[in-house]
């Protein structure tokens, strides 16, 4: 269980340096974040970060937000205060608040609990990130975000393909959130279950350098039930000084998929408007054994209708138009096609686009193309995106794009990354496009500790555009500290949540590995450095511990080897390896005459703590005392009036054989 009290931080150092001829380029930034966990899992949180900009121009100093909350988990609530982001439908805007919350969020606090059957769609951001999007194993967009929520609908190349992989990667690592296909879903609710989320405080303005608020105060709210096993429905408001959203959504279960839809009304200074939504994901076709999929989405705003935005941004959108079908025609060969169409107030120009696809797998390589015709007002975007992707022994492969409408070309030659510490990948990148040819080397080296990012990349621009070459260097290095109950400890990621493993100083000259979760790969060693630091795969998430002690004492007993991590939401848990309890006894016992105490049932006694342990005596009257610490003993049978006296010393091996010893009549 988590320590009473512990706290994590982690800390990344990001240089580059630009090092073409006449160039002063430079940059360099500390980023950090952690938590502070007082009361164990029950009790209250706290998260910060902040940046350190230390070469390269901009502030020095900038904050990232403060939190302070505590969750209630038999009430699946979480009460927060600090620098938030309210839960919102993303047709009502992005709020962020400073002041209060309170949110039912079974994904946060019950996330075993299986109680939205088609998933999200959204995920949140809490420090800006690069946001790469793979199909077919493939890179075909990066996107620049900023904190807050990110909504999948809302990227193109979603449309792509069926198999999409998303790498987030901000100043605390690099992670992948999710792998899914379009059948994801963001609102469908189990029978009974209902998730809430209301707030207040002021409201966030658009700043440069880090967080400031107005003095406009607002208040959010949004309740979503699951009326049945086919129905979930809910609404939503926004109360500010200026501004004022209400609305309702329902999701429904029927014509072999699931329909969604949501009507949402705003009221800001000189307008009012209102916004529908209407989607469809499912199988009409019922051909789920080809893994056929129809998405239908139809969003429709009003000329007056805004959407609150912490940039005070009007997007004037009117129309935004979706669908598309995949099936497998066979094991190995899929298709996909579909359309859109979108249009905006006050812009002649509408965009009308259809798209056609193919997958197929000729035994591990997997290859795909996609067709595209899009009318963008009077321009014409024509185009095939073709993609390949070919494993190369166990732990490379390469996979390879090219769009015949943007003639952009990218080749990509890659050591994945090792499932155990040390964990150790390189790349390399080769791209091209009308504009420059780009060569990008990378390398990777981490373990439980430290966690070290180079990239040296070379820009040489093409044909007629200008511009000079471009030598780019870069490096992330990642490291941050634990605290739990008393006790330090170095740890690659610490500031999310962390198992520390210590050894009791018995075992000093033994080091121990650390493994963990389900696929049991080595996560951390126990040495020199002190105790091992593995990062919290996840809040409320049972993860299983087990450990291997190299060259321990013979006999030692190291105790259970394998344990279960319970974490809250953000958890300092603490296990110690060992101790001084690891001494075995192994004694034949007799009574006065010299006859052996066979089969019989007892009890051993720590004369000084009063701690009993139970024992059997097999037939020849032989027993075993395990994990036996320092001190003096006392062996008594149940049925009997016959003790034996026994004492471990300090220095005491880990194996005492005591041999044959008589037992005396109790006085």
């Amino acid at each position: 269980m988590p320590a009473e009290f512990a706290a994590g931080f982690t800390g990344t150092l990001i240089g580059g340096r630009d090092f073409s001829a006449g160039s002063v380029s430079d940059r360099l930034i500390y980023d950090f974040a952690g938590f502070a966990n007082v009361g164990g899992r029950d009790g209250v949180y706290v998260t910060y970060g902040g940046t350190f900009n230390i070469a390269g121009g901009g502030g020095l100093f900038e904050r990232n937000r403060i939190i302070v909350f505590k969750d209630f988990e038999s009430a699946i609530l979480r009460l927060s205060a600090g620098d938030l982001v309210p839960q919102i439908p993303i047709i009502a805007g992005d709020v962020e608040i400073l002041g209060v919350s309170a949110e039912r969020r079974y994904d946060a606090i019950q996330p075993l609990r299986n109680i939205r059957p088609t998933g999200r769609r959204t995920f949140s951001l809490d420090s800006p990130a690069r946001i790469e999007i793979y199909a077919n194993g493939a890179l075909v967009q990066t996107i620049d975000a900023s904190p807050g929520e990110v909504d999948l609908n809302q990227i193109p190349a979603l449309s792509l393909t069926s198999n999409i992989s998303i790498i987030v990667e901000d100043t605390t690592g690099r992670r992948e959130i999710d792998s899914f296909t379009l059948a994801n879903d963001i609102e469908l609710l189990a029978e009974g279950i209902s998730e809430f989320s209301f707030s207040a405080g002021a409201l966030r303005r658009f700043s440069t350098r880090g967080f400031a608020y107005t003095d406009n105060p607002v208040a959010t709210g949004q309740y979503i039930k699951g009326f049945s096993e086919k129905v979930t429905a809910g609404g939503h408001f926004i109360v500010a000084q200026d501004y004022q959203n209400v609305g309702l959504r329902a999701a429904v279960l029927g014509l072999r998929g699931a329909i969604f839809s949501g009507i949402s009304v705003s009221r800001a200074t000189g307008s009012t408007g209102y916004a529908a939504s209407l989607a469809y994901r499912g199988d009409p076709l019922q051909l789920s054994d080809l893994g056929g999929q129809l998405n239908f989405r139809f969003d429709y705003q009003s000329r007056g209708y805004r959407r609150l935005s912490l940039f005070q941004v009007i997007d004037n959108v009117k129309f935004d138009i979706a669908a598309d079908y995949r099936i497998n025609l066979t094991t190995r060969i899929g298709i996909s096609f579909g359309g859109t169409y979108f249009e905006r107030y006050n812009q002649p120009d509408k965009t009308r686009a259809l798209f056609g696809g193919v997958q197929v797998s000729f035994g591990r390589l997997l290859l795909s193309a996609t067709a595209r015709y899009a009318k963008i007002g009077p321009r014409t975007d024509t185009g095939v995106l073709a993609t390949a992707t070919l494993p190369l022994g166990r732990s490379h492969f390469a996979n390879a794009s090219f769009d015949t409408g943007t003639e952009q070309a990218r080749l990509e030659v890659r050591r994945q990354r090792d499932i155990t510490i040390p964990e150790f990948d390189y790349g390399v990148i080769a791209e091209s496009n009308p504009l420059f040819d780009r060569l990008t080397g990378q390398t990777r080296f981490a373990n439980s500790r430290v966690n070290l990012d180079v990239e040296f990349t070379n820009v040489q621009p093409r044909g007629t555009f200008g511009g000079r070459n471009q030598n780019i260097g870069q490096f992330r290095l990642q490291s941050g500290f634990a605290y739990a109950d008393g006790e330090f400890g170095i740890g690659r990621n610490p500031g999310r949540g962390f198992v520390m493993v210590n050894r009791h100083p018995s075992l000093r000259r033994s080091p121990i590995d650390i493994e963990n979760s389900g696929v049991g790969r080595r996560s951390g060693q126990i040495n020199g450095l002190g105790p091992a630091v593995i990062s919290q795969l996840s809040g409320y998430r049972p993860d299983p511990v087990r450990v291997d002690v190299l060259n321990a004492p013979t006999g030692y007993d190291i105790g259970p080897g394998e344990y279960i991590s319970d974490p809250g939401a953000l958890s300092g848990v603490k296990i110690t390896v060992g101790s001084d309890a690891f001494r075995t006894v192994i004694v034949t016992l007799t009574n006065p005459d010299g006859v052996p105490v066979a089969l019989s049932y007892g009890t051993v006694r720590n004369l000084l703590t009063g701690k009993t342990d139970t024992f059997f005596t097999n037939a020849a009257g032989r027993a075993v005392f395990s994990q036996v610490s320092p001190g003096r003993y006392r062996v008594e049978f149940m049925d009997s009036d016959l003790t034996y006296d026994f004492v471990v010393s300090e220095d005491a091996a880990a194996i005492i054989q005591s041999g044959v010893q008589a037992m005396e009549v109790m006085p």
